[in-house]
């Protein structure tokens, strides 16, 4: 599984953990854009991560 794959596994989770995230891009392979509701982004810095410290670095970010 790569990057994008697991981004796109982990974008349904947040969705249906309703925590006010509408969508979960990757926008190069060191970066993920979150969008909220409201549309609201941030950017999160995923370089050189494990998909163990991608969900750690975007739960940082996603509140």
């Amino acid at each position: 599984m790569g990057k994008s794959d697991f981004i796109a596994v982990f974008e349904a989770t947040l969705l249906c953990a309703n925590l006010g995230i509408t969508g979960l891009s990757l926008i190069d392979d060191n970066t993920v854009q979150i969008a909220f509701k409201g549309n609201g982004t941030r950017n999160v810095n995923i370089e050189a991560d494990s998909f163990g410290a991608i969900i750690v670095d975007v739960m940082k970010h996603a509140f």
